[in-house]
């Protein structure tokens, strides 16, 4: 290797009657060590900006570090996630409402999203402000397949995030219903496309459902579809996840409510059929822990309690404490057959 191409470092021992020779430094490497370390310093910078809470000098640094080219540019977080970690409630408030073309569901090199690192320290007030955003996706995995909900540090912190998110559904859900029984099936389409949709609402929900036959019979909006003769509707639903295998409280397919043999066969060999089908298969395959799926999807929210090597199972659940308390939310764990508890999550971390 020429000496162009490699630094070699010399070090003598302390009595200097010979040297030793350490590994070559390639220059890549001497690069990739500087670019790491000029990193580090500017992020610390920053974070000493975002702790004095001056807006003029964060409006300077959000515009500075917002261009991936400029030799600003932040690698593996952003300002937002920055900003969750030191700054004054305040101080995010300000980035959020600062205007700047910010991208609240962000994921930095662990995969997490402001709203993961809010609710994993234990900052409630932060959690609430970011749920308030419209464009916020509380159903992004990290890439330990975890949602905000399942890194949530206080059983309060859980419990807002999960009461926001029941709030989403029942909302969603009255407009998907409202959407159905007008025939808008264009603007049906746009909010089944919605990420947050996507990744929290289950098409296959019985509580979809608006035909009271259909209800009845424990049904899903498929067999209501199939049971209108409405292809279009069959099509939409089989395009965003619904399944076609599941039967109602009677054993019935949603192909076997009708006996129309054009919507038979839609429910059963179209396109949008064969996509449901895969995706089934998909989900059999990977199992629920898959962070994505074949198809690019993110498969989020439906491994709340993946654990390491599918080990251990995790959560809050209500456990009886005394007459005077009543019940109580307390974080389980479920390790290698043993069952634990702990008043919240951070106190397992404590111990542990």
């Amino acid at each position: 290797m020429s000496d162009e191409n490699s630094l070699e470092q010399v070090r003598s021992n302390q009595s200097g009657d010979h040297t030793e020779k350490l590994p070559a430094l390639t220059t890549a490497d001497s690069i990739s060590m500087s670019m790491s370390l000029d990193q580090s310093v500017r992020t610390f910078r920053l974070f000493e900006i975002l702790r004095g809470g001056d807006t003029t000098a964060i409006s300077r640094a959000i515009k500075e570090t917002q261009d991936p080219q400029g030799a600003n540019s932040l690698s593996g977080t952003t300002m937002l996630h920055l900003a969750i970690q030191c700054a004054e409630p305040q101080v995010v408030e300000y980035i959020l409402s600062s205007g700047y073309e910010l991208d609240i569901n962000a994921r930095d090199r662990d995969g997490n999203t402001p709203l993961h690192l809010a609710a994993q320290l234990g900052r409630g007030s932060l959690v609430r402000e970011l749920l308030n955003s419209p464009s916020l996706n509380d159903s992004v995995v990290n890439y330990r397949g975890q949602t905000a909900l399942d890194v949530a540090r206080t059983p309060e912190i859980f419990q807002q995030l999960q009461l926001a998110r029941s709030l989403f559904i029942d909302s969603k859900s009255q407009e998907i219903q409202s959407l159905i029984s007008q025939g808008d099936y264009a603007q049906l389409e746009k909010v089944l496309e919605e990420p947050r949709v996507e990744g929290i609402l289950d098409i296959n929900s019985l509580d979809l459902v608006t035909d009271t036959a259909t209800a009845q019979s424990g049904g899903t909006l498929l067999h209501e579809g199939a049971r209108r003769k409405d292809t279009k509707l069959i099509q939409l639903l089989l395009m965003h996840g619904a399944d076609p295998f599941r039967r109602d409280k009677k054993g019935k397919l949603p192909q076997d409510v009708t006996k129309d043999d054009r919507t038979r066969a839609i429910v059963k060999k179209s396109p949008a059929a064969v996509i449901a089908q895969r995706g089934i298969q998909e989900k059999a395959i990977l199992g629920t822990n898959s962070g994505q799926s074949v198809s690019g999807r993110a498969s989020v929210g439906e491994a709340p309690f993946a654990g390491k090597d599918s080990r251990e199972m995790r959560g809050y659940l209500k456990k009886w404490t005394n007459y005077t308390s009543g019940y109580k939310l307390r974080w389980f764990v479920l390790e290698d057959g043993v069952l634990s508890y702990y008043k919240h999550q951070g106190k397992r971390l404590e111990i542990s």
